[in-house]
């Protein structure tokens, strides 16, 4: 079956990248630095686990999975956050805030004027928290109902075999902007943590990232990376290649 569109765009999302990397291999992926799942979002019928650690990403996901078509459709379609019934379920508040602005790291709490000047323009109808959207998201929750969230640091899920699609922060300054960014991992550990995954390890980085072996990847246009910074991203890889 097909993959899956994006349920918000988040900063360094990899769902347009995705299918450059290797395809899983396993029956099992499991996302340590979920964020948004781009990965998995191109094959949903995995058995999908996803980790995260920050526990807005987290209360999406739990949301999402656990909602119907009729509970997404539900939400009403607003410009502000805090126009929504105060009965609206945490994550999906949440969920609706990522739609104010493209490719955040956070929540915001209304609609960006870029996103506004689009919706006017006609260019996107998509623009924010809008029916379009909304039924979007709606006409995909039920593909991932068998989907997995474990709210917590990357260490939290056990060790099994599977494609680890593993797409942590970038060391240094585009890998800051998280509400846990790289300033809150050590890359050594995270290394030899990597190594000992059982499965098919695919480990992302850029630029001239050394904690692994990496290898050049692609180079693509910031923006792809749905990514706020502009210009060139050196992507780098790092495979086991399923030892």
């Amino acid at each position: 079956m097909s993959g899956l569109r994006p349920f918000w765009r988040y900063y360094g999302g990899k769902w347009l990248a995705a299918p450059s990397y290797p395809p899983p291999r396993c029956e099992t992926i499991i996302e340590p630095f979920a964020g948004a799942a781009g990965y998995s979002l191109r094959y949903p019928d995995h058995n999908v686990i996803l980790v995260e650690k920050y526990p807005v990403i987290a209360e999406i996901w739990r949301w999402l999975i656990a909602a119907s078509a009729a509970d997404v459709l539900a939400i009403p379609c607003v410009d502000v956050v805090d126009d929504l019934p105060a009965d609206t379920p945490l994550g999906a508040k949440f969920l609706v805030g990522f739609h104010m602005n493209a490719a955040t790291t956070r929540p915001r709490r209304r609609i960006s004027s870029g996103l506004l000047r689009q919706r006017v323009s006609g260019r996107d109808s998509g623009c924010g928290w809008s029916p379009t959207t909304r039924e979007r998201i709606a006409s995909q929750v039920e593909r991932i109902k068998h989907w997995r969230i474990v709210e917590g640091d990357y260490t939290r899920v056990a060790n099994m075999y599977a494609t680890w699609f593993i797409d942590p922060p970038y060391i240094g300054r585009a890998g800051g902007y998280y509400k846990y960014g790289s300033d809150t991992l050590n890359y050594e550990q995270l290394a030899a943590w990597c190594r000992r995954r059982a499965g098919q390890v695919i480990v992302c980085e850029a630029g001239t990232a050394g904690w692994l072996p990496f290898q050049p990847h692609r180079v693509i246009k910031a923006s792809t990376m749905n990514t706020t910074s502009g210009g060139w991203s050196h992507e780098l890889i790092w495979t086991n290649n399923d030892r």
